[in-house]
C-alpha cells in the first residue's frame, strides 16, 4: 500500500471515529477496527523504512498513533479494576453458535458456576435442557427462539419486546433463591452491516428506559462506543466500564477486536466484577462473566 493509501485508510478510520455511527456510511467506517489500522500501518511504515523511503514511513507511522492511542486508551482499559463490593450473583451471558452443551462450550459455562445464563445463537430447547441437566438440579431452563436462559431458581419469560429481522429483545423475571425477583432483558442484533445500527440501538434504550430493566445482555452486534450504547437512560451503566479492565473486545475468536457484546445494569445492581473468558473455546464469541448484587438487599 502506497502512502496515499495509508491516508486514505487513516481517514476512513478517523472519520468514523469522530462521527461514529450517525448515518448507515460512517458506521461502516466505524466499524474498521482500530487495531487492525494500526497494524496495517506499523506494517506500511517498516516495508518503506526497509526500502529507505524515510517520508512515506514516516507518514505511516504517524498516522497509526492514533489508532494505538484509541486501542489502549479509549477503547479498552487496562490496569487494575475498580474496587466494588463482593458480588452476591453471577450472570454469564454467551453467544455460543450452537449447542450450549457441547464440547469447548458446556465445561467453560459450569466452570463459571454462574446463577444466570443468558445464551444467544443457541440451536434449541433440546440442546439448552441438555445444558441444564450438566447443571445443579435447582436450575431452571427457558427457550425462546434462538436466545435461552438458565438458572437457579424460578425463570419466567415475558414475552418479546421485539422479533423481526434478526433484532430480537426477550424480558425476562429471574426468582434467584434467597433474593428479590430481577428483570432482564436479553438481546440479540443482526449482524448484516446492510442494517443502520443506531435506529435499533435507540428503539432498544426506549424500551430500557420504559420498562426499566435490572440487566440487559446480550449479542448487540454494535462496538461499545456506538452513539446510542454511549448515551443509554439515565441510572445505566456499562459492567466493562465501571467493573472490567483488561482487553475488552470480545469478537472473533481468537484475536477479537470488536466489543460487540455487552453488559448493561440498572439502579439496583451494585458491580462486584466483570470479566471476559473463551478465548479457546469453540464459540467465535468470548463470554461475558458479571458478579453483582442488589442495592435494595
Amino acid at each position: 500500500m502506497t502512502s496515499a493509501g495509508a491516508s486514505v485508510l487513516f481517514a476512513f478510520w478517523a472519520v468514523g471515529q469522530f462521527v461514529r455511527d450517525a448515518t448507515w456510511a460512517t458506521g461502516l467506517c466505524f466499524y474498521i477496527p482500530s487495531p487492525c489500522v494500526a497494524l496495517v500501518l506499523f506494517v506500511m511504515a517498516g516495508a518503506h523504512a526497509a526500502a529507505r523511503r524515510l517520508q512515506p514511513a514516516l507518514l505511516a507511522l504517524g498516522c497509526a498513533v492514533p489508532p494505538v492511542v484509541f486501542t489502549a486508551i479509549i477503547e479498552n482499559r487496562f490496569g487494575c479494576a475498580p474496587a466494588g463490593p463482593p458480588g452476591a450473583l453471577r450472570l454469564v451471558h454467551w453467544n455460543t453458535a450452537g449447542r450450549p452443551g457441547r464440547p469447548g462450550v458446556g465445561e467453560y459455562l459450569i466452570a463459571e458456576r454462574a446463577d444466570l445464563y443468558a445464551l444467544t445463537d443457541v440451536a434449541n430447547a433440546a440442546h439448552v435442557g441438555v445444558l441444564r441437566d450438566m447443571l445443579a438440579s435447582d436450575y431452571g431452563a427457558v427457550t425462546f427462539g434462538n436466545l435461552a436462559v438458565v438458572g437457579r431458581g424460578d425463570i419466567r419469560a415475558n414475552g418479546w419486546l421485539v422479533t423481526r429481522d434478526g433484532f430480537e429483545v426477550q424480558a425476562v423475571t429471574w426468582n434467584p433463591p434467597g433474593h428479590k425477583p430481577i428483570s432482564v432483558f436479553v438481546i440479540d442484533m443482526p449482524s448484516d452491516v446492510r442494517l443502520a445500527r443506531d435506529p435499533l440501538l435507540r428503539e432498544l434504550n426506549v424500551l430500557i428506559d420504559r420498562h426499566r430493566p435490572d440487566l440487559v445482555v446480550g449479542d448487540f452486534n454494535a462496538p461499545r462506543r456506538s452513539r446510542a450504547l454511549a448515551d443509554l437512560p439515565t441510572d445505566y451503566r456499562h459492567a466493562y466500564q465501571t467493573a472490567g479492565s483488561g482487553w475488552g473486545y470480545t469478537w472473533p475468536v481468537p484475536v477479537p477486536v470488536y466489543a460487540l457484546d455487552h453488559c448493561l445494569y440498572g439502579p439496583r445492581i451494585a458491580p462486584g466484577r466483570y470479566q471476559l473468558g473463551g478465548l479457546d473455546g469453540a464459540s467465535d464469541h468470548r463470554y461475558q462473566v458479571f458478579d453483582f448484587s442488589l442495592t435494595d438487599e
